[in-house]
């Protein structure tokens, strides 16, 4: 538990006293283009409109199959719906994601493949994340999926803690989270790992060169006619996971060039016979504008680190299921002539995208695909101003229900227990130049617990603003029963869920402007703004338009003194 400091920044509205620590609009469905030129996204306006391409020319084969991919993406261990929503609708929540792809996987029967892309585990809330990431991992195994992308945060442990969690086996501290829950209805005092697949196509160890788990995976349907035709899928993720993870959580490891991974991954496949290559990518575009429903495409991808990666697929390659970015979209996107869809469905399982592969059955070519985004409601009504979400279990899988109950009851007592209050609301709203009020009060905590000489000498802090994952509001109520403005230990780490240490260590002023510099695109590398958010001790002037980026940061002040080049200053910061 870290105190807080009283401050006078007017920007802040409360005090907490715990914290741990170019664009084209086209056709919703489109056929191949033949030409060459800038990327063609295009998609879905609401949510009753397709999204699909065509890849077949001339005259349609007389007899075809459906086949099937379900998907969804940065479940991040939310076993609890909890308050989650999207699009004015109570949504996700592990037992009401299941009960929605059980459904679909015994409508497709054997017609279907279940994957994810990436971050199942790691920035969970407490009831997954207290039993180092198990639960969630269970709750797959009980949905039946096949494959899974990894993830940035699937490396948040390590390697060492992502090989236990594919293959099982207990951790030093032991099996904590027994009786683990097995497929077939028995228990087991060993964590039994994952029954589906991780796959890494574009992590490989640095000292031998392979991948660090396999790169691909196939399942192989039958049509109408019988014929056996291979989805096969190809796992990769971002290539800046490095920059994004904890320098520990990736030692030994090299992350490659995602596309030049897929394109590899795919003329692998096609050597053993598969011929409809599914790109689970880790990396993913963002929603523009308004967005009224989950499966528009206006303003997504272009421009972004996504659209890159799919300009220099292989034409093969002509599906592909985005994650990482938490937004939800179908889009059509053509680049010299080749047409792919892509999708993304959100995080916390409140979205679930279904995936029709229409195949040849003579040829066992793909000859059309399309997808539907389908929000996992779980309650009686919806959001909305002091409203409590009713739950609805007709919409929950009974046996994924159990195991969450399991959970969430084992991490009760120390989930419920008040840590702290607040007396106005702390959130990630962002001010015109990119601070919060919750992201700074959490850097004046940091600064608190490492001011004394004893504990570190600080005369500043400095917080990460993607390590802040939650609101903290009055209105916030747990299943403790606790007072409107009491923070639980479960709510506080929810904030922060990353275990993090505080780092405190001597910078110069000089040291220090650069890294401020580095918070602006082009500077030091910097692709995306991501705005520090600081304690109260530091002031500096910021112009985030200058030329330059030495423009870009003016003054700087230190307990209101000026900071020069040749100053020392003992600054803290979390240890990612």
């Amino acid at each position: 538990m870290i105190p807080t400091v009283p401050r006078s920044r007017a920007a802040k509205a409360a005090l907490v006293l715990a914290s741990l620590s170019a664009l084209l609009i086209v056709p919703t469905t489109v056929a191949n283009a033949g030409t060459t030129g800038a990327p063609v996204i295009g998609g879905a306006t609401t949510l009753a409109d397709g999204a699909g391409v065509s890849w077949r020319h001339g005259d349609q084969p007389r007899r075809t199959t459906d086949l099937h991919v379900l998907a969804w993406n940065d479940f991040h261990g939310n076993l609890e719906p909890a308050g989650l929503n999207i699009y004015g609708r109570f949504a996700g929540g592990a037992a009401y994601l299941a009960k929605a792809v059980k459904e679909r996987q015994a409508l497709y029967a054997g017609r279907q493949v279940t994957v994810t892309a990436g971050e199942n585990i790691g920035a969970s809330p407490l009831a997954n994340g207290l039993f180092a990431e198990e639960p969630a991992t269970i709750v797959g195994n009980l949905m039946n999926v096949d494959y899974m992308s990894v993830g940035n945060h699937e490396f948040d442990k390590g390697v060492d803690a992502l090989l236990r969690i594919q293959r099982g086996g207990c951790p030093a501290t032991g099996c904590t989270g027994a009786p683990y829950q097995l497929a077939n209805g028995r228990t087991t005092a060993t964590f039994p790992g994952a029954d589906f697949q991780y796959l890494a196509a574009n992590v490989t160890r640095t000292a031998t060169g392979r991948t660090l788990l396999p790169p691909t995976g196939t399942s192989w349907l039958r049509t109408d006619s019988g014929r056996r035709v291979g989805l096969g899928f190809i796992g990769t993720v971002l290539k800046e996971t490095p920059t994004i993870v904890t320098p520990a959580g990736v030692a030994g490891l090299s992350f490659g060039d995602e596309a030049d991974a897929a394109n590899r991954a795919a003329r692998q496949l096609a050597r053993q016979g598969v011929r409809i290559p599914i790109l689970l990518l880790h990396q993913g575009g963002t929603q523009a504008g308004a967005v009224t429903a989950p499966n528009t495409c206006a303003g997504n991808l272009a421009g972004t680190d996504v659209e890159k990666i799919l300009t220099r697929l292989d034409p093969s390659i002509k599906v592909i299921i985005t994650g990482h970015t938490h937004a939800e979209y179908r889009c059509v996107v053509t680049v010299n002539g080749a047409s792919r869809l892509v999708t993304s469905a959100a995080s916390f399982g409140r979205i679930l995208s279904d995936l029709t592969l229409t195949v040849d059955d003579r040829s066992g070519e793909l000859i059309a695909a399309s997808a539907t985004n389908s929000i996992v409601e779980n309650a009686l009504n919806t959001p909305g101003t002091g409203v409590v979400r009713q739950d609805d279990p007709s919409r929950a899988d009974p046996a994924v229900a159990a195991v969450v109950s399991q959970y969430v009851t084992a991490s009760a007592p120390l989930a419920n227990s008040v840590v702290g209050r607040v007396r106005g609301d702390l959130t990630r709203t962002a001010t015109p130049l990119g601070e919060h009020a919750l992201g700074d009060v959490i850097a004046d905590a940091q600064l608190a617990a490492t001011a004394a000489t004893a504990t570190g000498g600080a005369q500043l802090a400095l917080m990460n603003p993607g390590g802040v994952r939650a609101d903290v509001k009055v209105s916030d109520i747990s299943s403790g029963g606790e007072a409107p403005g009491e923070v639980t230990y479960g709510e506080a780490f929810t904030v922060q869920p990353f275990g993090n240490s505080l780092v405190t260590k001597t910078m110069t002023g000089d040291q220090l402007r650069r890294v401020l510099e580095q918070q602006f695109v082009g500077c030091g590398g910097q692709t995306n703004q991501r705005v520090l958010q600081i304690s109260a001790t530091l002031g500096y002037q910021s112009q985030p338009t200058a030329a330059t980026c030495a423009g870009k940061v003016g003054e700087i002040r230190v307990g209101g003194a000026f900071v020069a080049p040749t100053d020392t200053l003992r600054v803290t910061m979390n240890n990612f």
